[in-house]
């Protein structure tokens, strides 16, 4: 891979960066919030939610767009409503009353959501266009590592804000989008879009690659949503616990969260680096990332204790970091070019509805956690059956190992 490839992966980076940062930032500061504007844990999980939902749900479309009008313009388009979002979001805190004040956030957040739902999908996308081989892999694995770091860091960018006051979290979220924005703009070239869909056209191709591959399609797209999902759910779960329960708040509880996400982001590179088109190497990495996420759920109801909650999340994490890249490598290498916008668009759709669902759950299930550690195991068991029997055990496993159709 040469300096120019490199460039090219590190600006992509930036976009599942921006994406994952408008909820993760959040996550530590919620009872703040909930306490400053009297708001109730349901309202304040609302606002990561929020952002998710549009998110999740404008992704196939934005896929369509992107097929018809390029790549590059309806990226650099996502990333404008981000900054129009993150700006309304900022000055929604001294516009009226409380109430008319959290509509606005709300609105802020859902206009943020839209915009960030064109970031990270087409950021595979393009990684799928431009790299092929041990590279793409590599790529994709960088993408997953800039999400990790954005998970990782994120927490910081929060406490940080609540130092001074937490809205201004969305003045660091406007400066990181708008330079992401010129970055795109520089380095990203516009490529040329041979493709003149109709909505009713791109229906129809959505609904023949779903019935054609709904085998293996359906269970890798489950795969990293729930495990988006039971993530996301227990982050928002460390995040009330250490400050209600075990008074842990400010920097120290920034830090915790860099134990489970800076696994994450670790075990995202070194997945992969081992993968790299292997299909004994991914069998053997999946297989691990499983049993680790699996075992500590466990773990969860069998104690608890502060010092258990931290091991859990951190090899949650770790297992998690194992698998996405995974996922990732098999749905951008398992299908043609002129069809990888569809899946994509698809796939982050499903991995973004785990991120908005699980705070949202959690906060519901996190009251009896010998529950929530149950619920989460049998959930994690059930995308593990359904990968092995619609994927892992059939012929689909071994288009790994042969040439990528970029017909």
């Amino acid at each position: 891979m040469d300096r120019k490839d490199k460039l090219i992966m590190i600006v992509l980076g930036f976009l599942p960066f921006v994406m994952v940062i408008g909820n993760s930032m959040f996550i530590p500061i919620l009872p703040s919030i909930e306490a400053s504007m009297g708001l109730t844990p349901a309202e304040a999980g609302l606002l990561l939610t929020v952002f998710s939902v549009p998110a999740a749900l404008i992704i196939p479309f934005i896929s369509f767009l992107a097929d018809n009008y390029g790549r590059k313009k309806v990226i650099m388009v996502s990333l404008f409503f981000v900054c129009l979002g993150s700006i309304i979001s900022f000055v929604s805190v001294v516009i009226g009353g409380e109430g008319v004040s959290y509509i606005f956030l709300l609105i802020g957040r859902a206009i943020q959501g839209l915009g960030a739902g064109g970031t990270a999908p087409l950021a595979m996308a393009v990684i799928g266009d431009q790299f092929t081989g041990k590279n793409r892999s590599t790529a994709l694995g960088t993408v997953e590592v800039f999400n990790g770091f954005g998970k990782m860091m994120s927490p910081f960018f929060g406490i940080v804000a609540l130092m001074f006051f937490w809205h201004s979290a969305f003045l660091f979220y406007f400066l990181i989008t708008f330079v992401t924005f010129l970055a795109i703009k520089t380095y990203i070239l516009e490529e040329r879009t041979t493709t003149n869909r109709t909505m009713k056209g791109y229906g129809q191709d959505v609904l023949q690659v779903v019935r054609r591959e709904y085998s293996w399609l359906l269970p890798v797209f489950f795969t990293g949503g729930v495990i988006l999902f039971i993530l996301f759910g227990l982050l928002v779960y460390l995040s009330y616990e250490a400050e209600r329960v075990y008074q842990v708040d400010g920097l120290g509880k920034g830090v915790l969260f860099v134990l489970p996400l800076g696994a994450m982001t670790i075990a995202s590179y070194l997945s992969s680096q081992l993968i790299g088109g292997d299909n004994g190497r991914t069998r053997l990495v999946m297989g691990t990332g499983f049993g680790m996420m699996l075992l500590v759920l466990i773990f969860g109801m069998i104690e608890h204790s502060f010092f258990m909650l931290i091991a859990i999340l951190t090899f949650f994490a770790l297992g998690a970091g194992f698998i996405l890249p995974c996922c990732n490598l098999f749905v951008t290498s398992s299908v043609s070019k002129s069809e990888r916008g569809i899946v994509l668009g698809l796939y982050g759709m499903v991995r973004f509805l785990g991120v908005a669902f699980g705070p949202l759950v959690y906060s519901q299930w996190m009251m009896q956690e010998w529950w929530m550690f149950l619920y989460s195991s049998l959930l994690l068991i059930g995308v593990i059956l359904w990968l092995y029997i619609g994927w892992l055990s059939t012929v689909k496993e071994k288009e790994l190992e042969l040439p990528v159709n970029d017909a």
